[in-house]
């Protein structure tokens, strides 16, 4: 039981932004819960408790990238019972991250409801209500997160095109799951204990025999299968910098956006802003690589005898090569999807830069990334991502603000030039050292 709180306390508090973010969702959350059942009709003050849910969650983000590294070290094969205890402290993990939403949302429904959270013990039937929504909340909030930890280790932790699909199949799964009505209560609960035991039996079951299957995959695989440098040069047809950054097949994250698309294709979505929510998800995973570019730069640095300088154009000239390949796609995606269903021209109109302007951003945000992931950083990736998303919920508001909708993105299109600014005057000053590969600096500490 020690090494497994161990194990749930770091992965809260390992650094000084996972720290600040747990400890800073909790404060929110418990003031939220205190002006809930203090105040009458204080439902509006739930967008505290959103807020320290998300920083919350955000602090634990370490998470999957720390049990993937803990499960592929030695100790969890010394260790007796090693990865069950990993196992063990995922789930704890997911248990608690859920928890503010399980217990805030019954609270604030009551409060819009009655505006006496007093009501609780004077009404049985309202009681019981309450208890049943907190559980259904509790309980899908649990799924929510599970699928959402997946995905950043699919994307953190497989920076490929594997990777990148994986990550947006889970994305998918995740957007076209439909939102049950809580008229059944019970049910509902029910329903989400079963799918909470299937999805952990699985994923338990393959984490704990995952040592074993890999030998046995390894024996099977042909030699050169996808994964030897044979095979990597062939599938590689650029110069060297490309090959060095990932960038040099840009149809691997094509085909890796192919099928989400065509599943939500076939699930028949006629909403022109969950469409745009989407494939604007997708621009900004696209751009998103360059965050590997500092950790990768070294080798073209000493390879091709440029200045620092030089070395910033050569990789945003090849990640903008990369990345105009795949955007082109996802434009030319929206555009034949809209005139299929007669999507609104102002909508279309809105939609098509705001996929560029998030490609633009996380690439340059990513091009930031070499000192490593830090506070200003992080505040300003997620002050990003809030505002991509709100455009697509603009405009699928009744009175869409056009007006609002330019302003957001022209102050996105702004913030992307001093990003890039940013960005150029901290490679003119690049140390290598502080932006090696994760695991190179974890073997140099032990």
């Amino acid at each position: 039981m020690k090494a497994i709180a161990r194990l749930v306390y770091s992965y809260y508090m390992s650094t000084p932004l996972t720290r600040a973010l747990s400890i800073g969702g909790l404060a929110l959350c418990a003031i939220s819960l205190l002006v809930l059942t203090s105040l009458p009709q204080s439902e509006h003050m739930l967008s505290f408790a959103w807020a320290g849910q998300m920083a919350f969650f955000l602090g634990s983000a370490l998470m999957p990238s720390m049990v993937g590294r803990l499960s592929q070290g030695h100790a969890s094969h010394l260790l007796p019972h090693g990865r069950v205890k990993l196992l063990v402290s995922v789930m704890v993990t997911v248990a608690i991250v859920a928890l503010p939403a399980g217990l805030l949302t019954p609270f604030a429904y009551v409060a819009g409801v009655s505006g006496k959270i007093s009501d609780l013990t004077s009404n049985p039937k309202l009681l019981d209500f309450t208890i049943d929504l907190g559980l259904v909340i509790y309980t899908s909030s649990c799924i929510l997160a599970g699928w959402l930890y997946l995905a950043m280790w699919f994307f953190t932790r497989q920076r490929n095109a594997a990777g990148f699909a994986k990550g947006l199949l889970v994305i998918v799964i995740l957007i076209i799951a439909p939102a049950r009505q809580l008229s059944e209560p019970n049910a509902d609960t029910i329903l989400n204990l079963q799918q909470l035991a299937v999805a952990w039996a699985v994923f338990g079951a393959g984490f704990l025999a995952w040592p074993r299957l890999k030998v046995i995959v390894s024996r099977w695989r042909p030699a050169g299968f996808m994964g030897s440098r044979a095979a990597a040069v062939g599938l590689s047809s650029g110069k060297q910098v490309d090959l060095i950054l990932g960038t040099s097949n840009p149809w691997l994250f094509i085909a890796a956006q192919a099928l989400p698309i065509l599943i939500l294709t076939r699930t028949g979505m006629s909403s022109a802003a969950i469409w745009l929510y989407f494939l604007t998800i997708f621009s900004t995973v696209t751009g998103a690589i360059s965050g590997q570019a500092a950790e990768r730069s070294r080798a073209l640095w000493l390879r091709g005898g440029w200045s620092r300088t030089e070395l910033f154009s050569e990789v945003e000239r090849s990640f903008g090569r990369h990345n105009c390949f795949v955007l082109g796609v996802l434009l030319v995606t929206m555009v034949g999807i809209g005139s299929y269903a007669n999507y609104p021209t102002a909508l279309m109109a809105a939609g098509l830069p705001l996929l560029i302007l998030g490609t633009a951003l996380s690439t340059y945000l990513g091009l930031m990334l070499t000192r490593g992931l830090r506070w200003p950083e992080a505040a300003i990736g997620i002050a990003i991502m809030i505002t991509l998303m709100a455009v697509p919920l603009l405009l699928d508001s009744q009175d869409t603000n056009l007006i609002a909708v330019i302003a957001l993105e022209a102050l996105l299109a702004v913030v992307a030039l001093i990003l890039r600014a940013i960005a150029r005057r901290r490679w003119a000053q690049i140390d290598w050292t502080q932006c090696r590969p994760a695991r190179l600096a974890t073997a140099r500490s032990a």
